[in-house]
Protein backbone atom coordinates (compact mmCIF):
# COMPACT_ATOMS: atom_id res chain seq x y z
CA UNK A 1 0.00 0.00 0.00
CA UNK A 2 3.02 2.50 1.13
CA UNK A 3 4.42 1.71 -2.43
CA UNK A 4 1.60 2.40 -4.75
CA UNK A 5 0.19 4.95 -2.47
CA UNK A 6 4.13 6.87 -3.36
CA UNK A 7 3.92 5.33 -6.99
CA UNK A 8 0.85 7.30 -7.30
CA UNK A 9 1.91 10.78 -5.91
CA UNK A 10 5.51 10.98 -7.80
CA UNK A 11 3.60 9.93 -10.89
CA UNK A 12 3.86 12.91 -13.26
CA UNK A 13 7.70 13.42 -11.98
CA UNK A 14 8.68 9.76 -12.70
CA UNK A 15 7.19 10.33 -15.85
CA UNK A 16 9.19 13.60 -16.78
CA UNK A 17 12.30 11.51 -15.43
CA UNK A 18 11.96 8.42 -17.22
CA UNK A 19 11.26 10.40 -20.36
CA UNK A 20 14.70 12.01 -20.38
CA UNK A 21 16.68 9.25 -19.25
CA UNK A 22 15.09 7.22 -22.43
CA UNK A 23 16.01 10.14 -24.52
CA UNK A 24 19.29 10.98 -23.66
CA UNK A 25 21.30 8.30 -25.60
CA UNK A 26 20.63 10.07 -29.20
CA UNK A 27 22.64 7.06 -31.37
CA UNK A 28 22.21 3.99 -29.66
CA UNK A 29 18.31 4.02 -30.23
CA UNK A 30 17.82 0.99 -27.37
CA UNK A 31 14.73 1.85 -25.05
CA UNK A 32 14.33 0.17 -21.64
CA UNK A 33 10.80 -1.09 -21.68
CA UNK A 34 8.32 -1.73 -25.04
CA UNK A 35 6.21 0.78 -23.73
CA UNK A 36 4.16 2.14 -26.57
CA UNK A 37 0.89 0.96 -27.69
CA UNK A 38 -0.95 3.16 -31.00
CA UNK A 39 2.01 5.52 -30.86
CA UNK A 40 1.34 6.07 -27.40
CA UNK A 41 3.00 5.78 -24.08
CA UNK A 42 1.04 3.09 -21.65
CA UNK A 43 1.58 4.27 -18.58
CA UNK A 44 0.38 1.29 -16.47
CA UNK A 45 3.39 -1.03 -18.22
CA UNK A 46 5.50 1.43 -17.06
CA UNK A 47 4.46 1.57 -13.80
CA UNK A 48 4.46 -2.14 -13.82
CA UNK A 49 7.92 -2.41 -14.41
CA UNK A 50 8.67 0.14 -11.92
CA UNK A 51 7.20 -1.29 -9.09
CA UNK A 52 9.80 -3.29 -8.19
CA UNK A 53 11.94 -0.37 -7.56
CA UNK A 54 9.53 1.26 -5.28
CA UNK A 55 9.30 -1.73 -3.04
CA UNK A 56 13.21 -2.21 -3.15
CA UNK A 57 13.56 1.12 -2.18
CA UNK A 58 10.92 1.05 1.02
CA UNK A 59 12.76 -2.14 2.15
CA UNK A 60 15.93 -0.09 2.24
CA UNK A 61 13.62 2.35 4.17
CA UNK A 62 12.04 0.83 6.70
CA UNK A 63 14.14 -2.65 6.81
CA UNK A 64 17.57 -2.16 6.17
CA UNK A 65 20.05 -2.43 9.24
CA UNK A 66 20.98 1.04 9.51
CA UNK A 67 18.60 4.12 9.57
CA UNK A 68 20.18 7.02 8.86
CA UNK A 69 20.04 6.02 5.14
CA UNK A 70 20.95 9.12 2.13
CA UNK A 71 18.26 8.66 -0.03
CA UNK A 72 19.65 11.15 -2.36
CA UNK A 73 23.03 8.67 -2.61
CA UNK A 74 20.59 5.72 -2.98
CA UNK A 75 18.25 7.51 -5.86
CA UNK A 76 21.46 8.11 -7.59
CA UNK A 77 22.95 4.61 -7.36
CA UNK A 78 20.16 3.38 -8.96
CA UNK A 79 19.76 6.40 -11.83
CA UNK A 80 23.50 5.30 -12.46
CA UNK A 81 22.45 1.86 -12.71
CA UNK A 82 19.80 2.53 -14.61
CA UNK A 83 21.74 4.06 -17.50
CA UNK A 84 25.24 1.64 -17.05
CA UNK A 85 22.30 -1.07 -18.63
CA UNK A 86 22.25 0.96 -21.66
CA UNK A 87 26.09 -0.22 -21.82
CA UNK A 88 26.84 3.14 -23.46
CA UNK A 89 29.90 5.21 -22.17
CA UNK A 90 28.43 8.24 -23.34
CA UNK A 91 25.74 8.41 -21.54
CA UNK A 92 25.49 9.07 -18.21
CA UNK A 93 24.34 11.03 -15.36
CA UNK A 94 26.15 14.01 -13.82
CA UNK A 95 25.15 15.24 -10.02
CA UNK A 96 25.13 19.15 -9.68
CA UNK A 97 28.72 19.01 -8.74
CA UNK A 98 29.64 16.86 -11.78
CA UNK A 99 27.14 19.32 -14.21
CA UNK A 100 28.54 22.69 -12.74
CA UNK A 101 32.49 21.28 -13.16
CA UNK A 102 31.62 20.24 -17.04
CA UNK A 103 30.50 23.57 -17.57
CA UNK A 104 33.12 25.14 -16.15
CA UNK A 105 35.30 23.48 -18.71
CA UNK A 106 32.98 24.34 -21.98
CA UNK A 107 32.86 27.79 -20.83
CA UNK A 108 35.26 29.00 -18.68
CA UNK A 109 38.50 26.69 -19.68
CA UNK A 110 39.95 27.28 -16.16
CA UNK A 111 39.72 24.02 -13.41
CA UNK A 112 42.24 22.68 -11.13
CA UNK A 113 43.67 19.34 -12.12
CA UNK A 114 45.89 17.30 -14.06
CA UNK A 115 45.44 18.29 -18.00
CA UNK A 116 43.62 15.42 -19.42
CA UNK A 117 40.15 14.38 -21.22
CA UNK A 118 39.41 10.79 -20.67
CA UNK A 119 36.94 8.33 -21.19
CA UNK A 120 35.66 4.77 -21.04
CA UNK A 121 36.33 2.47 -24.07
CA UNK A 122 35.82 -1.25 -23.68
CA UNK A 123 35.31 -0.67 -20.58
CA UNK A 124 38.65 0.95 -19.21
CA UNK A 125 39.29 4.31 -18.13
CA UNK A 126 40.91 5.95 -21.43
CA UNK A 127 42.84 9.30 -22.39
CA UNK A 128 41.37 10.57 -25.14
CA UNK A 129 44.33 13.26 -24.93
CA UNK A 130 46.68 14.95 -22.66
CA UNK A 131 46.15 18.80 -22.63
CA UNK A 132 48.68 20.76 -24.08
CA UNK A 133 51.10 22.86 -21.76
CA UNK A 134 49.66 21.16 -18.86
CA UNK A 135 51.04 18.76 -16.07
CA UNK A 136 50.16 15.50 -17.90
CA UNK A 137 51.25 16.70 -21.32
CA UNK A 138 54.56 17.25 -19.60
CA UNK A 139 54.63 14.33 -17.91
CA UNK A 140 54.46 12.19 -21.06
CA UNK A 141 50.87 10.98 -20.78
CA UNK A 142 49.75 9.67 -24.67
CA UNK A 143 46.13 9.62 -25.96
CA UNK A 144 44.91 5.78 -26.04
CA UNK A 145 46.49 5.60 -22.88
CA UNK A 146 44.75 2.98 -20.19
CA UNK A 147 44.81 4.30 -16.86
CA UNK A 148 44.63 1.02 -14.79
CA UNK A 149 45.90 2.52 -11.08
CA UNK A 150 44.89 5.66 -9.16
CA UNK A 151 46.96 6.38 -6.18
CA UNK A 152 47.52 2.57 -6.23
CA UNK A 153 43.69 1.62 -6.21
CA UNK A 154 42.55 -0.11 -9.58
CA UNK A 155 39.92 1.28 -11.31
CA UNK A 156 38.11 -1.22 -12.66
CA UNK A 157 34.39 -0.81 -12.74
CA UNK A 158 34.83 2.49 -11.76
CA UNK A 159 32.70 5.11 -13.00
CA UNK A 160 33.96 8.18 -15.35
CA UNK A 161 32.51 10.86 -12.54
CA UNK A 162 34.33 9.43 -9.54
CA UNK A 163 37.34 8.71 -11.73
CA UNK A 164 37.44 12.68 -12.60
CA UNK A 165 36.37 13.39 -9.13
CA UNK A 166 39.77 11.79 -7.37
CA UNK A 167 41.93 13.53 -10.35
CA UNK A 168 40.87 17.06 -9.67
CA UNK A 169 42.11 18.75 -6.73
CA UNK A 170 44.37 21.84 -5.37
CA UNK A 171 47.39 23.02 -6.59
CA UNK A 172 50.64 21.53 -5.65
CA UNK A 173 49.29 18.45 -4.55
CA UNK A 174 49.88 14.75 -6.26
CA UNK A 175 48.40 11.78 -8.29
CA UNK A 176 50.13 8.25 -8.87
CA UNK A 177 48.68 6.94 -12.39
CA UNK A 178 48.63 3.94 -13.32
CA UNK A 179 49.59 3.41 -17.03
CA UNK A 180 48.83 0.61 -19.63
CA UNK A 181 50.55 2.25 -23.19
CA UNK A 182 50.21 0.07 -26.36
CA UNK A 183 53.22 -2.24 -27.24
CA UNK A 184 54.87 -1.54 -23.52
CA UNK A 185 54.39 -4.45 -21.45
CA UNK A 186 55.14 -3.32 -17.75
CA UNK A 187 52.85 -0.95 -16.30
CA UNK A 188 53.79 2.62 -16.19
CA UNK A 189 54.08 4.53 -12.69
CA UNK A 190 54.08 7.95 -13.54
CA UNK A 191 53.35 10.82 -10.85
CA UNK A 192 51.73 14.05 -11.81
CA UNK A 193 51.83 17.42 -9.86
CA UNK A 194 47.87 19.17 -10.06
CA UNK A 195 47.87 22.41 -11.18
CA UNK A 196 45.34 24.93 -11.99
CA UNK A 197 44.33 24.52 -16.43
CA UNK A 198 43.99 27.48 -18.24
CA UNK A 199 42.89 26.19 -21.75
CA UNK A 200 43.63 28.79 -24.56
CA UNK A 201 41.75 27.12 -27.49
CA UNK A 202 43.30 28.63 -30.23
CA UNK A 203 46.97 29.16 -30.81
CA UNK A 204 48.60 30.30 -33.97
CA UNK A 205 51.78 31.48 -35.78
CA UNK A 206 53.03 32.05 -38.99
CA UNK A 207 55.56 29.99 -40.69
CA UNK A 208 57.69 28.20 -43.93
CA UNK A 209 60.33 29.16 -45.69
CA UNK A 210 58.54 32.54 -47.10
CA UNK A 211 56.46 33.29 -44.17
CA UNK A 212 53.34 32.41 -45.99
CA UNK A 213 51.93 29.48 -44.46
CA UNK A 214 49.31 30.37 -41.53
CA UNK A 215 49.13 27.67 -38.79
CA UNK A 216 46.25 27.10 -36.01
CA UNK A 217 46.21 25.39 -33.49
CA UNK A 218 42.64 24.38 -32.06
CA UNK A 219 43.15 22.65 -28.64
CA UNK A 220 39.05 22.04 -27.94
CA UNK A 221 35.61 23.07 -28.83
CA UNK A 222 34.49 25.42 -25.81
CA UNK A 223 32.44 28.86 -26.24
CA UNK A 224 36.26 31.02 -26.57
CA UNK A 225 37.07 28.51 -29.70
CA UNK A 226 35.22 30.23 -32.40
CA UNK A 227 36.07 33.92 -31.47
CA UNK A 228 39.61 33.58 -30.69
CA UNK A 229 39.79 32.04 -34.56
CA UNK A 230 37.74 34.62 -36.12
CA UNK A 231 40.62 36.62 -34.68
CA UNK A 232 42.84 34.61 -35.77
CA UNK A 233 41.96 34.38 -39.62
CA UNK A 234 41.16 38.17 -39.52
CA UNK A 235 45.13 38.54 -39.05
CA UNK A 236 45.60 35.79 -42.29
CA UNK A 237 43.15 37.64 -44.13
CA UNK A 238 45.21 41.17 -43.78
CA UNK A 239 48.04 39.68 -44.33
CA UNK A 240 48.80 39.40 -48.50
CA UNK A 241 51.43 37.11 -47.72
CA UNK A 242 49.48 34.15 -46.49
CA UNK A 243 49.00 31.22 -49.11
CA UNK A 244 48.03 28.37 -47.43
CA UNK A 245 46.84 26.97 -43.69
CA UNK A 246 47.58 24.27 -41.64
CA UNK A 247 44.60 23.50 -39.31
CA UNK A 248 45.54 21.65 -36.23
CA UNK A 249 43.48 19.56 -34.96
CA UNK A 250 45.89 16.78 -32.76
CA UNK A 251 44.68 15.87 -29.83
CA UNK A 252 42.20 17.69 -29.84
CA UNK A 253 38.86 15.82 -27.67
CA UNK A 254 36.25 17.71 -28.66
CA UNK A 255 33.75 19.72 -27.28
CA UNK A 256 30.80 21.50 -27.63
CA UNK A 257 28.81 20.85 -30.84
CA UNK A 258 27.95 24.48 -31.91
CA UNK A 259 31.99 25.10 -31.62
CA UNK A 260 32.74 22.24 -33.69
CA UNK A 261 29.88 23.70 -36.48
CA UNK A 262 31.05 27.48 -36.07
CA UNK A 263 34.80 26.67 -36.57
CA UNK A 264 33.98 24.47 -39.57
CA UNK A 265 31.80 27.58 -41.08
CA UNK A 266 35.17 29.49 -41.25
CA UNK A 267 36.87 27.37 -44.00
CA UNK A 268 33.41 25.88 -45.77
CA UNK A 269 31.43 28.54 -46.97
CA UNK A 270 28.11 27.08 -47.70
CA UNK A 271 26.57 23.11 -47.60
CA UNK A 272 26.02 20.91 -44.84
CA UNK A 273 28.96 20.15 -42.30
CA UNK A 274 27.36 17.21 -40.48
CA UNK A 275 24.21 14.83 -40.39
CA UNK A 276 22.85 13.64 -36.69
CA UNK A 277 20.17 10.71 -36.89
CA UNK A 278 18.04 10.07 -33.91
CA UNK A 279 16.82 7.08 -32.61
CA UNK A 280 13.64 6.81 -35.08
CA UNK A 281 15.75 7.03 -38.22
CA UNK A 282 15.11 11.20 -38.67
CA UNK A 283 18.21 12.99 -39.94
CA UNK A 284 18.82 16.29 -39.30
CA UNK A 285 21.39 18.42 -41.20
CA UNK A 286 23.28 21.56 -39.65
CA UNK A 287 24.71 23.17 -42.49
CA UNK A 288 27.97 25.99 -42.57
CA UNK A 289 26.89 29.42 -41.15
CA UNK A 290 29.14 31.06 -44.26
CA UNK A 291 32.04 33.26 -43.90
CA UNK A 292 34.18 36.05 -45.45
CA UNK A 293 37.65 34.51 -45.90
CA UNK A 294 39.41 33.32 -48.78
CA UNK A 295 39.64 30.07 -49.60
CA UNK A 296 43.28 29.64 -49.04
CA UNK A 297 44.91 25.68 -49.55
CA UNK A 298 43.56 23.96 -46.52
CA UNK A 299 45.60 20.98 -44.86
CA UNK A 300 44.37 19.37 -41.50
CA UNK A 301 46.59 17.53 -39.43
CA UNK A 302 44.78 14.52 -37.00
CA UNK A 303 45.93 11.81 -34.31
CA UNK A 304 43.71 9.26 -32.81
CA UNK A 305 43.76 12.04 -29.96
CA UNK A 306 41.57 14.07 -32.16
CA UNK A 307 37.72 12.71 -30.76
CA UNK A 308 34.46 13.95 -31.01
CA UNK A 309 33.91 17.42 -32.59
CA UNK A 310 37.81 17.68 -34.32
CA UNK A 311 36.24 14.54 -36.04
CA UNK A 312 33.20 16.45 -37.09
CA UNK A 313 35.24 19.50 -38.24
CA UNK A 314 37.97 17.03 -39.84
CA UNK A 315 35.18 14.86 -41.74
CA UNK A 316 33.53 17.98 -43.38
CA UNK A 317 36.62 18.99 -44.43
CA UNK A 318 37.09 16.36 -45.90
CA UNK A 319 34.08 15.55 -47.33
CA UNK A 320 33.04 19.06 -48.93
CA UNK A 321 37.31 18.78 -50.76
CA UNK A 322 37.54 21.95 -48.83
CA UNK A 323 41.11 21.00 -47.86
CA UNK A 324 43.28 17.06 -47.54
CA UNK A 325 43.76 15.21 -44.10
CA UNK A 326 47.03 14.45 -42.89
CA UNK A 327 48.19 12.33 -40.03
CA UNK A 328 46.71 9.14 -38.50
CA UNK A 329 43.75 7.77 -37.64
CA UNK A 330 41.21 9.24 -35.33
CA UNK A 331 39.46 8.43 -32.19
CA UNK A 332 36.11 7.31 -33.38
CA UNK A 333 33.36 8.70 -31.38
CA UNK A 334 30.73 8.96 -34.11
CA UNK A 335 27.94 10.40 -31.55
CA UNK A 336 26.54 13.06 -30.40
CA UNK A 337 25.53 14.04 -26.28
CA UNK A 338 23.06 16.13 -25.65
CA UNK A 339 22.73 17.30 -21.90
CA UNK A 340 19.09 17.39 -20.37
CA UNK A 341 18.96 19.43 -17.06
CA UNK A 342 16.84 17.93 -13.89
CA UNK A 343 14.94 19.68 -11.96
CA UNK A 344 17.17 19.10 -8.85
CA UNK A 345 20.11 20.66 -10.84
CA UNK A 346 21.75 17.48 -12.00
Amino acid sequence: MVVKNLIKIKRNKIITLISIFVLVSVISGFVFFNIRANGKTNEEELFNNLEPFFEVLNLIRFEYVEKDIDLDEVVQGAIKGMLKALDDPYTRYMDPQALKREQEDMFLGRFGGLGIIISIKDEQLTIISPIEDTPAYRAGIKAGDKMIEIDGKSTEGMELDEAVNILRGEKGTEVSLGIKRENVEELLKITIIRDIIEVKAVKNEIMGKNNNLGYIRVTTFNANTEPELEEVLNEFKNNNDIRGIILDLRNNPGGLLDSAIDVTSKFIKEGPIVHIKNRDGIVASMESRGNKYPEWPLFVLVNKGSASASEIVAGAIQDSGRGKLLGERTFGKGVVQQVFNLYDGS
